[in-house]
């Protein structure tokens, strides 16, 4: 399954829990900011609790999934709709192949979480899928 980004948003990053023990190299853990969210998230969809999320900050993307897919949105509330429906949040939802899932503006917290049952395929680095601005 993939997923086109046709609107980026503010800033949107994978994150999973960080990476431990390379703070002695000065590599931050990164990871999620609302761990909780996370866990949660990718519980409801069957995933390992670590796996990688979108964490979704402020105004998020516009995204198109090419196949059928469970997500669940955690976090805070972006005003996440599908054809101008609101998406529920904490809840499994399942996405037919090219739906366009929309972000707007916070309405409580300022970061989503989108989980996706499977998880995302990108390679680990120092036992992380986190993204690492900085670096």
């Amino acid at each position: 399954m993939s997923i086109t980004v046709l609107r980026p948003g503010m800033l949107t990053t994978l994150q999973d829990r960080g990476r431990q023990g390379f703070q002695k190299y000065g590599v931050l853990v990164c990871g999620a900011m609302d761990e909780e969210a996370l866990r949660i998230g990718n519980i409801v969809v069957g995933n390992e609790q670590d796996e990688g999320a979108l964490e979704i900050t402020m105004m998020g993307p516009v995204l198109e999934f090419s196949e059928d897919a469970l997500i669940c949105l955690t976090g805070g509330d972006l005003e996440a709709n599908i054809d101008g429906a609101p998406v529920p949040l904490w809840r499994p939802v399942l996405l037919k192949a090219g739906t366009v899932l929309r972000f707007g503006h916070p309405v409580k917290g300022s970061r989503a979480y989108l989980c996706v049952a499977g998880g995302f395929d990108v390679p680990l680095v120092m036992g992380s899928k986190s993204t690492y601005l900085r670096a």
